[in-house]
């Protein structure tokens, strides 16, 4: 027989009470900690459906804008040209400005025989007196650009880039351009050459003139100072060889570069002269 003492019927219902009692303090605990849960559930709910809603409203106005570099074919030189957004729109002055620097900047630098006519008087009328003057110049004298290079010859122009920037003076644009030289009979190209056009300019519109000249720039736009740098040295298509180091082969299997190099000597008074790029 046990020796433990018979437990009271008292003792009994006190130990099952107190064992219920703890019972219903943790369902109650779950209970309250389901709640609890369910609120936290429901309030990140409500959180991520906003935030979905607001997404979905501000979607329209999300936009990607790309930008573009350039990278230089000779030397390997990245720029940065510009963004590529066609719903970005500039300042209507800043679009002007750029218009009229290249459309300036093509018509100086290029040569053309059958619209040189029309290309010399759009840059004066462009140019203030000192700036005209100094292109002027190049059309006079048995050196002159026209009787040079004549029907033969014509460069083309590519403007690159245009960018305003701010001097002491005031506002400048600074143009981008490529310049080819091709010869008109051989088809023969040069390869390109690169510039940096620098012109500062100012607006004065009147309306006194000739009808066709105030049609031409009715916002008067002048170039009050132009200035044009190399921004790479010429390219050789072929180095010079000379006759000791060339070796013995019959003429026609020899390459013939299709434009004299600039070592070469002076052509003859019946061909057409070397043409020199450098950026009037």
């Amino acid at each position: 027989m046990s020796n433990k003492a018979p437990v009271k019927a008292a003792e009994e219902a006190a130990f099952y009470k107190e064992a219920g009692g703890w019972e219903a303090d943790r369902l109650a605990m779950l209970h309250k900690s389901e709640r609890r849960a369910w609120r936290i559930a429901g309030g990140a709910s409500l959180l991520a459906l906003a935030a979905v809603i607001g997404l979905s409203t501000l979607a329209p106005f999300r936009r990607t804008v790309p930008y573009l570099f350039g990278v230089d074919k000779t030397t390997g030189n990245v720029e940065y040209v510009g963004a590529v957004d066609d719903r970005a729109v500039t300042g209507y002055q800043e679009l002007l400005d750029k218009h009229w620097a290249a459309k300036y900047v093509v018509a100086r630098e290029s040569y053309n025989f059958k619209l040189l006519q029309a290309d010399y008087d759009m840059v004066l009328g462009l140019s203030d007196d000192n700036v005209g003057k100094d292109f002027a110049r190049l059309y006079d004298g048995p050196n002159a650009r026209d009787k040079k290079y004549g029907a033969s010859v014509e460069m083309k122009v590519t403007v690159v880039s245009v960018q305003r920037s701010q001097n002491a003076v005031g506002t400048v644009a600074v143009v981008r351009f490529s310049k080819t030289t091709r010869r008109v009979e051989s088809e023969a190209m040069d390869p390109p050459q690169y510039f940096v056009a620098t012109l500062a300019y100012e607006y004065k519109p009147s309306m006194f003139g000739k009808e066709q000249d105030l049609i031409a720039n009715p916002l008067g736009y002048r170039v009050t100072s132009y200035r044009a740098d190399s921004e790479l040295a010429p390219v050789i298509t072929a180095p010079a060889v000379s006759a000791s180091e060339t070796p013995a082969a019959p003429a026609a299997a020899a390459p013939t570069p299709a434009i004299p190099a600039p070592a070469a000597p002076p052509a003859p008074a019946d061909q057409v002269p070397a043409v020199s790029t450098t950026g009037q």
